[in-house]
């Protein structure tokens, strides 16, 4: 069961906050392509400058202090201002409503613009979780196709033995640090699936993220009767990934999809305008014009409320919409996040969605990023809900069918244990028998899927923003 909290109706001004955010672009305010903005220009009653008068550690806190007392969704809960905080990213951090607020927080502009604008990033190439209860096995989790450990041929699955003569423990604890430049050298010692051990010597680069790494189509065998499932990955809701989401779709049109399983395991989230344009698709022609997500500010702004509708446009859309899915199979994790659970939350009201693998992890609330001085700030701006005004999961969406993760299989790769619990449903209708090891106590298998799910090394932070 999906425990949503239901919220009250309320108007909206959708044209109006557009109009701001066109406004805000021809400005230049927006920091990156098709990034969100401070959306001020909305607010004939701000008292503050639209940014900081200088970059002054004084005057930025001035202009961050009456920007978050405005603007944040929690501004009635601010925290109290550190005046001795060390950098800006303190300073910011010590406003935040820090009993709920575990979703705020500050880059680079020029990493914002990166990986929005571009859809590129500067680092290896590589995630890692612990493959086992008591954290003694550390494994690759994820592999960015074209970054350096994917070229050097780094899989999913590898036992990470050392990195640059850290222990796996030391990894964990953050050493060493991410890259912060093009060519610093980094030697991963690994294990390989069939037991051999070999050194990795890549230097960090910037690459583009591959955001739909496997696509397939299987065909599935119900009974006398033979239905073709569509699946694909799906790593992040940004702009780069329209080309590639629009080659899934065509593949799925051509092969004459039945069912599909879009597979958000390891999505934490993205641009909500691309998430409208992924639900679009998947729902079908039919659900143009109806409510896919209603956006709700603070009581300073309830004129700011705005509604995004599916649609079916040709011209909005990667690709043509995948009519006659009764059902939509998503598999999350605990990384699962952002945008994409407003995917899921936001076809609730209008398609059977099942979920496969793990609760996902609790951020109903989205982003207007604003730069000031080369700093973005990613604060909370407004929460989600759906059609029905079902939101506040800040717990997690619950999944249909509870599936621990696998990292003896490639993702996409029908003996992965989630991706087989998919298929498993769709010829059953019913969740896969769990195995023996986990169905001894409930608590144990969440505490296993909890550790299975945690990820270290390059791992962005959840994000949504509106744009």
């Amino acid at each position: 069961m999906h425990h949503l909290t239901r919220l009250a109706s309320f108007s909206t001004s959708g044209s109006r906050v557009a109009a701001a955010i066109v406004l805000l672009l021809s400005l230049g305010w927006l920091a990156g392509c098709g990034g969100g903005g401070t959306d001020s220009a909305s607010n004939d009653s701000a008292t503050y400058p639209s940014a900081p008068i200088s970059c002054s550690t004084a005057d930025q806190r001035s202009w961050l202090k009456n920007y978050m007392s405005d603007r944040y969704f929690w501004s009635a809960n601010l925290g109290v201002a550190n005046a001795n905080a060390v950098d800006m990213d303190g300073y910011f951090r010590s406003l935040l409503y820090a009993t709920v607020d575990r979703y705020s927080y500050t880059e680079t502009t020029a990493q914002f613009e990166q990986f929005y604008g571009e859809g590129t990033f500067l680092g290896y190439g590589y995630s890692l979780a612990w493959s086992d209860a008591s954290k003694t096995v550390l494994k690759v989790r994820q592999v960015e196709p074209r970054s350096p450990v994917g070229l050097a041929g780094l899989k999913r699955g590898d036992t990470i033995l050392s990195i640059d003569g850290y222990a796996p423990a030391q990894i964990v604890a953050g050493t060493p640090g991410r890259a912060t430049a093009v060519g610093q050298a980094r030697t991963l010692v690994i294990r390989e699936a069939l037991g051999t051990t070999r050194t990795i010597e890549v230097s960090s680069a910037e690459f583009p993220y591959v955001s739909v790494p496997t696509t397939a189509v299987f065909t599935q065998n119900n009974g006398p009767s033979a239905v073709k499932v569509g699946y694909f990955v799906y790593q992040q809701f940004i702009n780069a990934s329209s080309p590639e989401l629009a080659t899934a779709f065509k593949t799925f049109a051509k092969e004459g999809v039945r069912e599909l399983i879009v597979d958000l395991r390891y999505n934490g989230g993205g641009s909500i305008a691309v998430a409208r344009d992924l639900a679009s698709m998947i729902g079908g022609t039919e659900l143009a014009g109806r409510v896919f997500v209603q956006l709700l500010y603070n009581a300073k702004h309830p004129e700011d409320n705005t509604v995004y509708a599916f649609t079916s446009s040709a011209s909005d859309l990667p690709a043509a919409p995948v009519n006659g899915l009764n059902r939509v199979i998503f598999i999350t994790a605990e990384g699962t996040a952002s945008a994409s659970e407003l995917v899921i939350n936001g076809l609730m009201p209008h398609k059977n969605v099942v979920q496969i693998g793990a609760r996902t992890y609790g951020k109903p609330y989205g982003f207007l990023p604003v730069d000031a001085c080369g700093l973005t700030y990613n604060a909370v701006n407004f929460e989600t809900v759906n059609a029905l005004g079902m939101g506040r999961y800040d717990n997690g969406i619950a999944p249909t069918c509870e599936v621990a993760d696998d990292l003896d299989h490639q993702l996409g790769d029908p003996a992965e244990a989630r991706v087989a619990g998919a298929l498993s449903y769709i010829k059953t209708g019913s969740c896969p028998a769990a195995p023996a090891k986990a169905a001894t106590q409930r608590s144990a298998t969440e505490t296993q899927s909890r550790v299975l799910n945690s990820a270290f090394g390059e791992v962005r932070p959840s994000q949504m923003r509106a744009d």
